[in-house]
């Protein structure tokens, strides 16, 4: 059976569009430069709390098109309705110098802290401008990292990181994402989306909206959805065949509104449009959130260091029979 990686996508803002790649490193948080950046809301008293934005809640947040340039060292975010044409430049790796008077901030996301280092009055102005409120954005800080919430999937933290440990992985983290190192969708599921649409809109490139971060071409060979079974991968390189990577399927990823942003307007989508909608109707297939929609597998993978490529091989190594 040959399965290839199809498309990887990384999201250098937290609920902002991604960036389409064709290689990314791997790291012990996911992929390199995956949710490194946030933007807030900053506190109005005196604690250092600040409230993350999330798409499911903030809709316009879909229309800043991020791209990063070819030496991987500026990220551009432009907002695509804007005119005249505005954008922001910043640093892909702010300099720690460069931020060393500036303020910090707690960011707590399903339960878990991590540090954020405000990035200055420059693109604050910038998203504060069409957002219609004020926020800074932030960049991880401290360690650079944040626990997973580990009691959304498993019975403790505990047991979520040693589910890396026991397969030979390393310690796993996260950065500004909700709850995993990464999100894994297959093509076979993207196809059966595509056919819940009105047939006007099946053409709709729908895996921007489904957000995930390894999107796999099953070619034929699997039925939609068959990855809520899958329990671990292992990757090829297409260019190095003595390169392997280890992924760690370990959560059946329920849905939340995000699915119903418009990407081209910033507003909620049709009614007949509403992913999250079509998929209630009979992918309500996690046991721990009975209510809403899965589409996809949170996972973990390694060796942090290893460059995964579109065309990678994948096998499906081992399933769990769920029900």
């Amino acid at each position: 059976m040959s399965l290839t990686i199809q498309r990887l996508f990384i999201y250098p803002v937290k609920s902002l569009p991604p960036v389409e790649v064709s290689s990314v490193e791997l790291t012990n948080e996911g992929l390199r430069f995956d949710r490194s950046f946030v933007l807030v809301t900053p506190p109005e008293d005196d604690t250092r709390l600040a409230k993350f934005l999330t798409i499911k809640k903030v809709f316009k947040l879909c229309l800043f098109k991020p791209v990063i340039d070819e030496s991987w060292t500026k990220l551009t975010i432009t907002h695509i309705h804007a005119q005249p044409p505005s954008s922001i430049t910043i640093p892909l790796t702010p300099s720690p110098l460069s931020l060393l008077q500036n303020q910090t901030y707690e960011v707590s996301i399903f339960g878990t802290t991590a540090v954020g280092i405000d990035l200055g009055d420059e693109p604050a102005a910038f998203f504060s401008k069409h957002l219609d409120q004020e926020v800074r954005l932030l960049t991880i800080g401290g360690t650079g990292r944040r626990d997973i919430p580990g009691a959304a999937y498993v019975p403790t933290q505990r047991d979520a990181l040693s589910l890396a440990i026991r397969d030979g992985l390393q310690p796993q983290r996260i950065r500004f994402a909700d709850a995993a190192p990464l999100l894994i969708t297959s093509t076979a599921s993207e196809a059966d989306v595509r056919s819940r649409l009105p047939i006007q809109h099946q053409n709709e490139d729908v895996i921007l909206r489904l957000r995930p971060n390894i999107h796999i071409d099953v070619q034929g060979q699997l039925p939609a959805y068959d990855e809520d079974n899958w329990a671990s991968l292992l990757v090829r390189s297409k260019l190095d065949e003595a390169q392997e990577v280890s992924i760690k399927c370990i959560f059946r990823t329920v849905r939340c509104l995000s699915l119903n942003a418009d990407p081209e307007t910033g507003e909620m989508i049709n009614r007949d449009r509403q992913l999250y909608g079509l998929l209630a109707k009979d992918r309500r297939v996690n046991d721990k959130f009975p209510h809403k929609p899965v589409f996809g597998q949170y996972a973990f993978a390694g060796p942090s260091g290893a460059i995964l490529r579109t065309g990678d091989k994948v096998q499906v190594m081992e399933r769990v029979q769920r029900d």
